[in-house]
């Protein structure tokens, strides 16, 4: 009796044992950087999952316990999607935050395989919430590996081109510079034409710190690509302008145009 007691003690050990080990499914969360995700993604036709935490965040740790370590949740991620966890106290995570204007945590993104933002979830969820949500993007529309033509690198494409597409969606700077108000007679000096939103914005800092005159980004299509270009200016007149593009070469040493 007391051999059968034990033996059926030492079972029960065994089988809980088991159930923890087929539970304690891991999220495959690349160490890579955001870009590097975009580029695998593209190549695989997988969507891409962000989670923004911090090691301070007590509902981050909440949902590291418990929603990703879920089974269906955990099997999910790592069949269909390039996980990433962007720590906002590190310097990668923290210029991603700023990117995509990170108020709260925990907060996840999910963007389609051609790098364009689907989702934002800015609360914790349990595994049925995050299960719903990725099932609903977890559709082959969005799941379309990028194409690249003959000697084309995938890298250039993904970064130059698709990187430009949620900048535009996301920065902070873009609706603060493209929505500023423009005549539409004046004259202004074009210094600047970027496919990504950052080239832009890194030159609109710089020519304020420079000039008085008034800096703005508009935002153009080119085959299906936007295009950012960097004004300077709003002359009542052609003449006006051009004296102020003469200066800035002779002075910067800065080439423009008159739009």
């Amino acid at each position: 009796m007391y051999r059968l007691k034990v033996y059926l003690f030492v079972l029960s050990l065994l089988c809980i044992t088991s159930a923890i080990l087929a539970n304690d499914v891991k999220i495959n969360f690349t160490a890579v950087n955001f870009n590097d995700a975009r580029n695998i993604a593209g190549k695989e036709g997988k969507l891409i999952f962000v989670d923004f935490y911090a090691e301070w965040c007590t509902p981050c740790k909440w949902m590291e316990q418990t929603t990703f370590k879920d089974e269906e949740v955990a099997n999910t991620l790592n069949d269909n999607f390039v996980s990433v966890k962007a720590n906002i106290d590190d310097a990668s995570g923290y210029d991603l935050k700023n990117a995509y204007e990170i108020k709260y945590l925990p907060t996840m993104l999910i963007f389609n395989s051609q790098g364009q933002l689907l989702d934002r979830i800015e609360q914790t969820l349990s595994p049925r919430k995050l299960m719903e949500i990725l099932s609903k993007y977890n559709a082959p529309e969005h799941k379309i590996a990028a194409k690249y033509d003959f000697n084309t690198s995938p890298y250039q494409h993904q970064n130059d081109i698709k990187e430009s597409d949620s900048m535009k969606q996301s920065a902070k700077e873009y609706k603060k510079y493209y929505t500023e108000k423009q005549t539409s007679n004046a004259f202004r000096v074009q210094v600047g034409v970027f496919e990504r939103y950052e080239g832009a914005a890194e030159m609109v800092q710089s020519l304020k710190q420079l000039f008085v005159e008034q800096v703005t980004v508009t935002n153009e299509y080119k085959d299906g690509v936007p295009v950012f270009k960097v004004r300077i200016g709003q002359f009542e007149t052609s003449e006006q302008a051009n004296n102020f593009r003469k200066n800035l070469k002779n002075e910067y040493n800065m080439d423009g145009i008159i739009i």
